[in-house]
Formats: C-alpha cells, structure tokens, sequence
C-alpha cells in the first residue's frame, strides 16, 4: 500500500464507521482495515486484523493486532461486548499472554454457538514502546520526543490538527472501540513501571456503577478506589459511562506467571458475570448462577503515600510488597559508597505496602516505596 493511501485512510479511520474497511492488503495472513463493524465479523469465531495506527518517520506504518470473539449471530443484541487490552506501556508485558490465553481458550469454545457476547482483545497497545523496550511512544518530531500515550485518550484525529500521538489514540478510539459503539465494559492490563515490584492490584472509580463489582473480581490483593487520571484508557472509559479498570499484574519486564493466572481467571469468571457465558466453565459460580468473589485477602485503599529518598546513595528496603506497616516503622535504609548509613527511611502513614524498588542505585528525589492506605477507614 502507497504512504499517500496509508494517511488518505488514518485521515479518515476516526470518522468512517460505517461498516469494517478492508484496505486489501494481508499480513502473515490476516487483512489489514482501517474500521472495526462488529456486525462485519464471523460469527462464533474469532477473527484476527491488522489496523495501520501511526506512520513512523521513514514511511513504516505501525500496525496493532486486533483480535474480536463474536458469539452467536443475535449475540451482538442480546450480549455484551468486552474489551481487553494491554501494554499500552511498551515495558508493561504481563497483560499480553492475558490476552493471549484467553482468546487462545475462547478459540477452542466459541464455536459451539453458545458464546453470547463479543471480546476485543488488543495485546500490544503500543509496539513503538515495545520496540524501544520502555513505557513512552516516541516520535522523531525535533531531537524525538516521548509520549505517553495513557495520558491522551480519546485522541484527535490528523484531520481535526491533532499530533501523531493525538491520531494513534483516535484511531483505537474511533476505529476499534467504535467510539464506545463496540465496547460495554472495559479492562486495561498493565504492570508497574521499570524498577519495581508490586502485587496484582486495580484501580477502581466507584463512582459508577458495576465499577466496584468489576474491581472485586479480579480479587486482586490491592483495589485503589480511585477517581481515575484523565487521558487514560479506563477513567476515558468511565467518563463516557463505560464501566472500566486497570489491572496492574505486577513488575514490568517480567512474566510472572502466578499474577498472569490470576489475571486470566478474573477475565473468566467477567464473562461468566456478563453472562457471555452460558455455563459455569471457570465453575466460580458453584452452580448457583451468581460467581462467587472471595476478597478475604483484598485491601481496600484511598490513598498512597510515597517513601522518597533525600540522598543519594544505595538503597535497601527492609519491608516487602503487601507487608502491613505503621506510622514511623523503618523501612528502608540508604548507604553512601563507604558503606555508611546517610538516611534511614521510615512509614509516613499506616497501611500495606503496594510496590518496592528492586534497583538499588538511589538519586536523592527518588521513590524507594509506595504505601497504600484507607483514609477514610482501617484498609
């Protein structure tokens, strides 16, 4: 395809809905569009695409796999439609085989014809910052400059002056999500940023509905009840009254396997709540119809306070994630290169710990730990 048809369609992939468009040409075998039209796609199937989100410097477009489940031919009326996506954050990587495994699992089942409903999985939000191996987009405009992408949505389309950034948003926006035409319920996987180690944790804006019981069944070990950042995936979503969250499945740049369980068996037992299933098969449910949520380990949160270094040195924390700590309670220790002891880091409040730096080379300014807490109640 010629670069002046590649941005004749990015031009017009926010505004032509209509129906799904085939650009004609095919990658390793699956058809690139420019538009997702749900009613377009296979029934008890699952589907895969390319859509064309940026054109890099060079003329290279950056291509996104799209992945669509469609259940029954009246599924699209009588269902709900799921989204999943993941790695948004070119160094957060846990949520790719979520999404991974679970349409691999919905391509084994959905052809029994009893799948109502319709999932959208994008894994790889952002191949740029997949390829850069960290969490921003970046562009070559001036001496290149780095976006972060979960801070822009629903994006601005070429047409309407927005920047390349401005238009990858869009497009996802627009052109798969269909403007919340193809979405009823959202979840945003992500991991914690580089140099960190943390839990399976959500954040939750209760303020609308489902949201809270969305949050809770992922019986994660942390939910930060929380009113959202603007510009990103999920508070975009809730803004627009789309139940949403986002999952953050532990470190980045490493595939925890026990936190990706997790993770994919809360997408199971969403369905099965949705009723997108129409048999208990992550048997959460016991038979009653209800999915049953154990939340005996959960901690509820409002708030997170930050242990910050103010010298410069080499780090050792004496607390671990998920550990309860006091106010006051040592938790860490900075030593300068004679081994000396130049800070001792203590608990600003009461609470659990959310996430711990691993790198032990520390900048003074530099956070060293996160603690989470309930300022309204005990957690």
């Amino acid at each position: 395809m010629k670069l002046s048809q590649v941005l004749s369609l990015l031009s017009l992939t926010s505004i032509s809905l209509a129906q799904t468009n085939f650009t004609g040409d095919v990658i390793s075998g699956y058809p690139v569009i420019t538009s997702l039209d749900l009613s377009d796609v296979p029934s008890n199937t699952v589907s895969r695409y390319w859509i064309v989100a940026a054109v890099q410097q060079g003329s290279i477009p950056i291509y996104l796999p799209i992945l669509v489940a469609r259940g029954s031919n009246s599924s699209l009326t009588s269902g709900r439609k799921l989204s999943l996506s993941a790695s948004i954050h070119g160094d957060e990587l846990n949520g790719i085989p979520v999404v991974q495994r679970v349409f691999r699992q919905l391509n084994t089942t959905i052809s029994s014809g009893d799948f109502n409903g319709t999932v959208i999985g994008i894994p790889t939000m952002n191949p740029n910052g997949n390829q850069h191996n960290q969490r921003n987009y970046w562009t070559s405009t001036g001496n290149g400059f780095y976006t972060n992408l979960n801070r822009i949505f629903p994006g601005q389309s070429i047409a309407d002056g927005g920047s390349i950034t401005d238009n990858y948003a869009s497009t996802i926006w627009n052109s798969v999500w269909g403007n919340l035409s193809n979405v009823d319920v959202a979840v945003d996987l992500h991991t914690l940023s580089t140099g960190s180690i943390g839990p399976l944790w959500a954040y939750a804006d209760y303020r609308l509905p489902y949201v809270q019981r969305l949050a809770e069944l992922a019986q994660p070990d942390i939910i930060k009840i929380d009113p959202g950042e603007p510009g990103s995936v999920e508070t975009t979503f809730v803004d627009n009254d789309v139940p949403a969250i986002t999952l953050e499945i532990g470190p980045a740049k490493n595939w925890n396997a026990t936190l990706i369980d997790r993770a994919e068996a809360f997408v199971y037992r969403l369905m099965e709540d949705l009723q997108m299933m129409t048999s208990p098969s992550s048997g959460s449910s016991n038979g009653t119809g209800v999915v049953q949520i154990d939340l005996s380990n959960t901690y509820r949160a409002t708030n997170f306070s930050s242990v910050t270094a103010t010298r410069t040195g080499w780090v050792q924390p004496s607390v671990g994630v998920l550990e309860d700590v006091t106010e006051g309670q040592e938790v860490g220790t900075v030593y300068n290169s004679w081994g000396d002891v130049v800070e001792t880091l203590t608990a600003p409040v009461t609470g659990r710990v959310l996430q711990v730096r691993y790198d032990p080379a520390i900048e003074m300014g530099a956070q060293v730990l996160d603690i989470a807490y309930n300022a309204t109640e005990s957690g």
